[in-house]
């Protein structure tokens, strides 16, 4: 066996699979070389009997203990402690860890550190003589192409140990225990792998297969093990959807960047609706605290091609239409730049103006969408025009009746200018568009409810700030009450709603200072105001903060 490291070029993570860890095939090659070496001991038929059943015994014993069905080879797989980091250490006099990182020390040591939750196994594989247990011992090897030579050699020097300890017994039970719960200490140091220079060892253990690329090659490779071990744990595991709440195994489920995690069913009706009514600024992590957006990537592997298609299709629309100089062809729909109200489209080649949709007109006032109106309906009632352009520009009116509608009764997000419009609800609007926030009070953008507990602007309108609102509350009856509970009338109370929050609130007393039940903020009854400060609000150039309630009668 050769020592040290190799200066071949190391195979890449993508390349790197179980098999390279096993080493299964040289092992085998090594086991057959040892075992021509060592030749055949003479035995009677009764201890080659006894041999067998041993053996078998044996190979039992290790199934039912660790329950794997393949006990040669034996796969150790070291449980990491929290916390666990990988070192590079490439000092010449060797490798030393004193803090996490031991970035202060300045004498030409270069550290890297990486952290690892799973390490590539240990592989013992084993080959049984005739005459094992009797009077020899197994033939074995011991693959761990993470670590040198010289330590992968020392593991072996161990079994050596164990199995002269116990002449005549089995010793595989012994040699797997061992490693599972002494061999990390000769492995580990304060609990953290510390990686020093490849070394090459002058007395080399042909039983030892440990690593042929240089140390730095090695952990990109730990890097990659460690993610797919992870990955497939995941997919063994079980997890609850934070959406649906069931359970089941990570096969069924998928794992966002963010690290939250949903069932594929949930995530598919998230997505698909989300793409289906347009809504891409939706397309989020369904956690309430998250709202991470979706990469594309994730979004592919649950929408599908068709899917995938359509979601690309409306976020280049939704991307075109949040640029201000862009605007459409009135002939072929081709997306245009105009420059001063005016565009020529790439496809056909019409210029026109971007305000009317008509032909370039310099030198001439652009009429407005109520005047172009009027022109084209005096138009239509004077001239006989074909059915074709009659119905062309019937829809050309509707489109404009709709537009001077909307800019009547809705407001520009203060972002990407599209007309948005409240029919209920708060003041705190979403454009669908871009996503961001703004009041629709005074159109500016926002970030949260700060701007409303300011006193800038309510949360919620008040049709008439000074009106109250009456509620009836019927009175408790009494059973052993002689009055007649038809008579009984009900109690009138007087609720007043918060500017804040919309919840209903009553006075205590004559006290016009509420505080609000909902949202905890403090207003007055008469002004439905917020009040920041009782004594500025109220006083002789303020509301009376003590007044009776009217009459309801």
């Amino acid at each position: 066996m050769s020592s040290g490291c190799s200066s071949s070029s190391s195979p890449s993570a993508a390349e790197v699979g179980e098999g390279y860890w096993e080493a299964r095939d040289e092992a085998v090659a090594r086991l057959g070389a040892m075992a021509a070496r060592g030749g055949e001991v003479e035995l009677s038929a009764e201890q080659l009997e006894t041999n067998n059943q041993l053996q078998e015994d044996e190979v039992l014993a290790l199934q039912a203990i660790y329950g794997d069905d393949r006990i040669k080879p034996v796969f150790v797989r070291y449980p990491l402690p929290n916390g666990t980091q990988v070192f590079l250490n490439l000092h010449p006099e060797g490798a030393t860890v004193e803090t996490e990182y031991d970035k202060g020390r300045d004498d030409g040591q270069l550290i890297y550190a990486c952290s690892l939750k799973h390490l590539p196994p240990v592989v013992v594989t084993c080959l049984l003589p005739r005459s094992y247990p009797s009077t020899c011992a197994p033939y074995f090897t011991i693959s761990a192409k993470w670590l040198d030579e010289p330590k992968v050699s020392y593991l072996c020097t161990i079994f050596d140990e164990i199995s002269t300890e116990l002449p005549g017994q089995e010793v595989l039970y012994r040699w797997v225990d061992w490693l599972n719960s002494s061999s990390w200490v000769c492995i580990s140091l304060k609990d953290n792998i510390v990686f020093a220079p490849d070394k090459v060892s002058d007395a080399a253990d042909e039983r030892a297969i440990a690593r042929r690329f240089l140390v730095d090659s090695t952990i990109p490779l730990m890097q990659s093990y460690n993610e797919k071990r992870h990955h497939e744990i995941f997919l063994q595991s079980l997890h609850e959807c934070r959406v649906c709440l069931s359970e089941n195994t990570g096969r069924n489920f998928i794992k966002l960047p963010c690290h939250h995690l949903f069932c594929l069913k949930c995530m598919e009706s998230h997505c698909r609706i989300h793409v289906k009514e347009g809504n891409l600024t939706k397309l989020t992590c369904p956690d309430t605290t998250c709202r991470s957006l979706l990469p594309p990537s994730t979004l592919k592997s649950i929408l599908g091609d068709e899917g995938y298609a359509q979601w690309e299709s409306f976020a280049l629309h939704k991307l075109l239409d949040t640029m201000p100089d862009l605007v459409y062809c009135p002939r072929c729909h081709a997306a245009c730049l105009e420059v001063d109200n005016d565009a020529q489209c790439p496809e056909c080649f019409f210029t026109f103006c971007s305000l009317c949709k008509e032909r370039r007109h310099v030198g001439t006032a652009c009429v407005t969408p109520a005047e172009k109106i009027r022109i084209l309906r005096e138009r239509h009632q004077k001239y006989s025009l074909p059915e074709k352009q009659l119905l062309r520009e019937q829809r050309e009116i509707d489109e404009l009746l709709n537009v001077c509608a909307a800019l009547r009764d809705s407001k520009q997000c203060p972002s990407c200018k599209m007309a948005i419009s409240k029919t209920q609800g708060c003041n705190k609007m979403t454009c669908g568009n871009c996503g961001k926030f703004f009041c629709y009070r005074c159109n500016q953008a926002i970030s949260g409810y700060d701007h409303f507990w300011r006193g800038n602007c309510v949360l919620f309108e008040i049709p008439n700030p000074g009106r109250m609102y009456g509620l009836f509350e019927e009175r408790d009856v009494d059973e052993d009450s002689d009055d007649d509970p038809e008579e009984l009338e009900p109690e009138l109370v007087w609720l007043y709603p918060c500017p804040i929050c919309g919840r209903n609130n009553g006075k205590w007393g004559t006290n016009n200072h509420i505080l609000c039940m909902g949202c905890r903020g403090h207003y007055c009854a008469l002004c439905g105001k917020r009040v920041l400060k009782s004594s500025t609000h109220y006083g002789p150039r303020g509301c009376q903060q003590h007044t009776d309630d009217p009459d309801p009668n």
